[in-house]
């Protein structure tokens, strides 16, 4: 199966390219920016399904299994590396515009809540607990678990904890429980009706999309949105608080989400049948942790303190393309990947590339195996001195 790295390639090439155009001023505005703000819907839900896909084996595990297998390799990388990005980019602020530096119990903070740039680490490690947690539960328990966080809306709804959780554990979820469904259609992607299908979702996708944008909260709204508005109050009131439209896009951001996700499966298929693409994408996929902790770095480290505040003067009517905004992007670009071949190197490092792949946990020993295994070996001894 190609589509799963070429998946990770894709997702992981998106999140460089969305934090290339946040780095580069008037980056929105180009072809590329567009593009990936297309492909938005597919991003992160790739992702977590295809982490789900692979997380199966989850469900035959002890937890001390899980955590020796799973857990631990997403734990030490996100312990490590998140407390270095965030200092990093604080000190980035500081040192040009003099924003002072944080306290710690703020970097904890951030920490305990993955509102940081490897949040992704995090959900994967909650994600596979909960998928675990629940193995035993019948079907319509695990679809009412999907509906718990929203519980949580009214309170915390500004928090990325909930607001990812909402949006991103479906995917995973189903990656995990629809495997053999999910083979199925890939193995159908190349068909006719598979493909009308998946394009006639993703544009309903899109759809929700606009129409959740047309019901925020604005001045001038007619009596239909304003009762939809009034509608997703009182949805707010019911659970036991009070939340802005903009707030309840949790719903419509889950809804479009996994209305693209059978698109994105076709359009890795795809993807994989050119051949120089596929090269590309599979590679990436196979190194996507230290793309995604370095990226991040190379941005910070080799573009912010080296070259933005340095070389960088943004003016696209200017003759010089090293004004230009679409220069810089690749020159942002090339410093993101910079960082993840840095990372890359660090996890050959003796002791240091622990921090990026640690070794793993030994199993723990089961003594009364260990005490027939000893009885044995006397019984084997005693045996031969008999003989002898």
């Amino acid at each position: 199966m190609d589509w799963p790295d070429i998946a990770k390639g894709l997702s992981i090439l998106g999140v460089v390219l969305l934090h290339v155009t946040m780095a580069v001023p008037e980056a929105n505005n180009t072809f590329l920016a567009h593009l990936n703000l297309l492909l938005d819907p597919l991003r992160m839900p790739l992702f977590f399904l295809v982490s789900g896909f692979f997380s199966v084996k989850v469900l035959n595990q002890s937890f001390g299994q899980l955590f020796r297998g799973r857990i631990w390799f997403y734990l030490v990388p996100y312990l490590f590396w998140a407390p270095i990005n965030l200092y990093s980019y604080n000190l980035e602020a500081f040192v040009v515009a003099g924003v002072p530096l944080p306290e710690s119990n703020r970097y904890l903070a951030v920490m305990v809540t993955a509102a940081n740039m490897y949040w992704f680490l995090f959900f994967l490690m909650i994600f596979n607990i909960a998928l675990w947690a629940t193995r035993k539960f019948p079907g319509w328990a695990i679809v009412a678990l999907m509906f718990v966080p929203w519980l949580f809306m009214p309170a915390f709804s500004e928090y990325e904890l909930v607001r990812k959780t909402i949006i991103f554990m479906p995917a995973f979820f189903i990656g995990a429980y629809f495997r053999p469904l999910i083979n199925n259609f890939a193995k159908a992607a190349t068909n006719p009706t598979t493909i009308v299908i998946a394009f006639m979702l993703y544009v309903a996708s899109l759809a929700v999309e606009v129409f959740s944008d047309s019901i925020r909260d604005r001045e001038s709204y007619g009596v239909i949105l304003r009762s939809l508005i009034h509608a997703k109050n009182g949805f707010a009131t019911a659970l036991g608080g009070q939340l802005t439209p903009m707030d309840l896009d949790h719903v419509s951001a889950l809804l479009l989400r996994l209305l693209a996700l059978p698109a994105g499966i076709v359009l890795c298929v795809w993807l994989g049948k050119i051949p120089p693409v596929a090269t590309l994408l599979k590679f990436l996929g196979r190194h996507t942790l230290p793309i995604y902790i370095g990226h991040a770095l190379g941005l910070t480290i080799f573009f912010g303190y080296g070259l933005r505040w340095n070389f960088m003067h943004i003016d696209n009517t200017s003759p010089s393309m090293w004004q230009w905004t679409s220069t810089w992007m690749v020159i942002a670009f090339m410093c993101a990947m910079l960082g993840a071949y840095m990372v890359h190197l660090i996890s050959r490092v003796p002791v240091l590339g622990w921090t990026v792949v640690p070794p793993r946990l030994p199993a723990p020993v089961d003594l009364k195996q260990k005490k027939l295994e000893i009885s044995n070996k006397r019984l084997v001894r005693s045996h031969s001195r008999s003989q002898a």
